[in-house]
């Protein structure tokens, strides 16, 4: 179980304070939805025109009715004349009620929207690339990209962006209403402002790295977790409880100290920001008083100049918060990305090559195939041999030799190293990924089961499976008397992995699934290493019936499953040691004789 505390450099991604491009990338899924972006504005908008028109009744208020009121000994007058600005402030309140509603509902809709199309683009471009990309990657890795980090972009377009850029357009427009209103108060307001922008300038430079380490932490911590949850019956059964616990505390530790980071930078950044607003709050009020005493300033003007200030700085204010959110989004993209500008390595070439079309059995031919996972260690070396039509030929080995990396190879999970893999004379690579994956039924040693109905499961959503088709696999697969027993027949549910089934159980109804869909060449991979002796002879029944007519490749643990196949390949360390039929091979008292005498008579 690897370590959970170690980051991986593919999970701390790290680019420039500010990408214009990471931008542009995040806008292009913007651009389906810019009606209610546009929508999101103008309730925005609608919303700073209300309260510009508050600080304005304020104003209107004060130095009218209220002013005129001063020394009067009748006040009713001027009492019902403010009371009409009193209903009109009333009025505008409750209109600016139902516009943070649409503001609330507008933003989220847009940033789910967006973030609804970018996750269906991640998770589509992760189904399209090639097992060599998982093998380098944890589960728990891509689920929180898939997951977290998408839906930590939500919150840019909900409150970040959007909310960023009318901020500019208000603090400029503010500024215009200030000077017209007292340009002495306004240009000292303007000189004591930049002490605001300062200080959220200054924050940024440690929020971005912050931010970037605990998206890392979250990912190694998920990863770990999933490993974890996926290996609990050997966690268990080997009493490595108090072990993993240690390791997963270590993780959450990591991550709690990154999260520690960003909290300190928030914890000085907001006492500072409340200072500086002070600052420019005191200024401000310092110079009305002094403005108000030498006639310059109305009372009214005064009051309109002190709510719009507080319009002013707010925005400024929420800068780091509105860049705290932005960093948090391009560090969650940045990683979010990095998986979208991973390319598959298998693809499908652009003019692909036609082979015979579906319902004939193709004939396979693997010519001096040579392949490595990681380059220090060669798998396969020089591999040969053909498999006719409507022919089965056997793979036999110890474990290591290279027997499952033949089907890696021939369902184009990899591609080779050299050589050719042939289907119907065209090498593979040059024919469509799909239609070559097409042509073959899978039996797996543990075949997976999905969560869903035991129809979902054989199926698989293919175009070619009938419910006829269906029935028949079932009786041929030797499944029919286990679905019928379930509550439910075939829409009887499928827990998780399909741990409600014994292995062979899980078996016969993979054979089911292979068989409803008819292949034309069967690979069974194992199929009855890790079954009884009961189950394993209705496997056998099964496989009879899979490989009636069809080509076939056989990777098999046990020798009696393949007494009748047309040719045996041994293999050792990647090679092909021996080939015949099963009596040749007896004869030749070699390596197959050997693992023959090792699994009938015990004897070495």
């Amino acid at each position: 179980m690897s370590s959970a505390s170690d980051i991986d450099h593919s999970e701390l991604v790290v680019t420039k304070a500010w990408d214009s491009s990471l931008f542009k990338r995040l806008f292009r899924y913007v651009r389906p939805h810019k009606r209610l972006f546009f929508a999101s504005f103008f309730v925005l908008l609608l919303l700073f025109a209300g309260e510009l028109l508050g600080t304005r009744i304020w104003r209107g208020a004060i130095d009218g009715p209220i002013k005129d009121a001063v020394g009067q000994a009748d006040k009713s007058p001027y009492l019902s004349e403010l009371y009409l600005w009193v209903a009109g402030y009333l009025a505008l309140i409750a209109f600016t009620t139902v516009l943070r509603y649409f503001e609330t509902a507008t933003l989220t809709k847009t940033g789910q929207a967006i973030v609804h199309d970018l996750r269906s683009a991640v998770f589509r471009h992760i189904q399209r690339l090639d097992l060599g990309f998982f093998d380098k990657r944890p589960t728990g890795s891509l689920v929180t990209r898939v997951t977290t980090d998408i839906e930590n972009l939500s919150e840019m377009f909900t409150s970040g962006v959007i909310v960023l850029l009318f901020d500019s357009i208000k603090v400029l427009v503010v500024l215009g209403v200030l000077l017209t209103i007292n340009v002495k108060l306004a240009l000292i307001t303007m000189a004591t402002t930049p002490i605001l922008i300062g200080v959220s300038l200054a924050f940024r430079g440690g929020a971005r790295r912050a931010h970037r380490e605990v998206r890392a932490r979250l990912s190694l911590l998920n990863g770990y977790l999933q490993e974890v949850l996926n290996g609990i019956r050997v966690v268990q059964v080997f009493r490595r409880e108090e072990r993993v616990g240690g390791r997963f505390d270590d993780a959450l530790k990591q991550y709690f100290i990154a999260n520690k980071r960003t909290i300190f930078l928030f914890a000085l950044f907001f006492p500072m920001m409340s200072f500086a607003v002070y600052i420019i709050q005191g200024a401000a009020l310092w110079a009305g008083i002094k403005s108000i005493v030498a006639v310059d300033l109305t009372y009214g003007e005064f009051v309109q100049f002190w709510l719009l200030l507080n319009m002013l700085v707010r925005p400024i204010r929420d800068l780091g918060e509105r860049y705290n959110i932005l960093q948090s989004a391009f560090a969650s993209a940045e990683r979010v990305f990095q998986v979208m500008d991973t390319e598959a390595e298998v693809v499908t070439p652009a003019a692909p090559k036609t082979i015979a079309a579906a319902g004939t059995s193709p004939h396979v031919t693997f010519e001096d195939v040579h392949f490595r996972y990681v380059p220090e260690t060669p798998v396969l070396k020089g591999v040969s041999f053909e498999v006719p039509r409507g022919k089965t030929v056997a793979v036999v080995g110890a474990t290591g030799a290279g027997k499952s990396t033949l089907v890696n190879l021939l369902l184009r999970y990899y591609d080779v190293e050299s050589g050719h893999i042939r289907l119907d004379g065209a090498d593979i690579r040059e024919v469509d990924l799909e239609e070559v994956r097409s042509r073959f039924g899978l039996v797996l040693q543990e075949d997976f089961l999905f969560a869903g109905t035991v129809r979902d499961n054989l199926v698989m959503e293919r175009e070619g499976v009938t419910e006829s088709s269906l029935q028949d696999a079932l009786v041929a697969a030797q499944a029919k008397d286990l679905v019928e027993a379930m509550n439910g027949e075939l829409d009887a549910e499928v827990a998780e992995r399909g741990s409600t089934f014994s292995t062979g159980e899980r078996q016969l109804l993979a054979m089911a699934r292979a068989l409803a869909a008819n292949p034309d060449f069967v690979i069974l991979d194992e199929a009855t290493a890790a079954v009884d002796s009961a189950t394993e002879h209705r496997i056998e029944l099964a496989t009879a019936e899979l490989l009636k007519g069809r080509s076939a490749l056989v990777i098999a643990h046990r020798l009696s499953t393949i007494r009748d196949a047309d040719e045996i390949l041994v293999m050792a360390r990647g090679e092909i040691r021996e080939r015949g039929t099963h009596a040749e091979l007896l004869a030749q008292d070699g390596l197959y004789a050997k693992l023959h005498a090792l699994q009938f008579t015990g004897a070495a």
